[in-house]
């Protein structure tokens, strides 16, 4: 029957390795492209008539774009598990510290705890300097700022968290992907078919984008190529099933 699809796709994806779910409901885009890498006329006899057309290398290619930034859309790109407890160290900024005089001695207080000594002070002029720090005091140094200015305080900090480490050996594994979106009947606007397309075994592309522009959500996107599985011929399949 005729449907009306005007939705985009849930999907699921599996990593075949271990069995990893990657689950999501705000896709933006969820695309299955065909084309094939030989697809030629055969020409011959008098007036090179077209005789044949040799066709093969069918490759299928799916683009999932999700509306909400999601680590788990990174670490399909490289090969790499996320670990839910990891440990890094980050450049972290405290803005807005009033300098205050302490004896002979300009200072701020900060909230975090750096690794080491060293800190870096900017100044209202923004000029950045070292400066050093004890038990969270940090004193200014000479020149730098006076009582009362606020001042930025950058410094390196222990930190756990999820860490998705980007490593030059490692590349995309595969995965199984599983689209799933809704037909409606155009006569009555009724949801009457529910749609599935699968990819047995598909690999993503490694390459990824991350802009971070004033205004605009980041939206990652990737791109998988769907490979035959071994014994089989099947690329995947579209499925239609009735809503009840």
């Amino acid at each position: 029957m005729k449907l009306l699809i005007s939705d985009t796709a849930d999907v699921i994806v599996k990593r075949k390795s271990d069995g990893h779910l990657f689950m999501s409901g705000e896709t933006q885009l969820a695309s299955i492209s065909q084309s094939l890498g030989i697809n030629e006329k055969i020409y011959g006899g008098i007036g090179n008539k077209p005789l044949a057309i040799m066709r093969g290398q069918k490759e299928v290619t799916s683009t999932l774009r999700n509306a909400f930034y999601d680590m788990e859309i990174l670490s399909m790109t490289q090969g790499v598990a996320i670990d839910e407890d990891g440990a890094a160290t980050v450049y972290k900024d405290e803005k807005g510290l009033k300098v205050t005089e302490n004896n002979t001695n300009l200072e701020v207080t900060i909230a975090g705890t750096p690794v080491g000594s060293t800190v870096y002070v900017r100044n209202a002029a923004g000029e950045a300097v070292s400066a050093a720090v004890a038990t969270k005091k940090v004193t200014i140094p000479t020149g730098h700022a006076v009582a009362g200015e606020l001042v930025t305080v950058a410094y390196q900090e222990a930190v756990t968290g999820r860490v998705l480490t980007l490593d030059a050996e490692k590349f995309a594994e595969a995965y199984e992907i599983n689209y799933h979106t809704i037909g409606y009947n155009p006569d009555t606007n009724q949801v009457v078919k529910d749609i599935y397309i699968q990819l047995d075994h598909a690999t993503p592309s490694s390459d990824f984008e991350m802009s971070f522009e004033n205004g605009s959500a980041i939206a990652p996107e990737i791109t998988f190529d769907a490979l035959t599985p071994a014994n089989s011929t099947e690329i995947g399949r579209i499925v239609e099933i009735d809503r009840v």
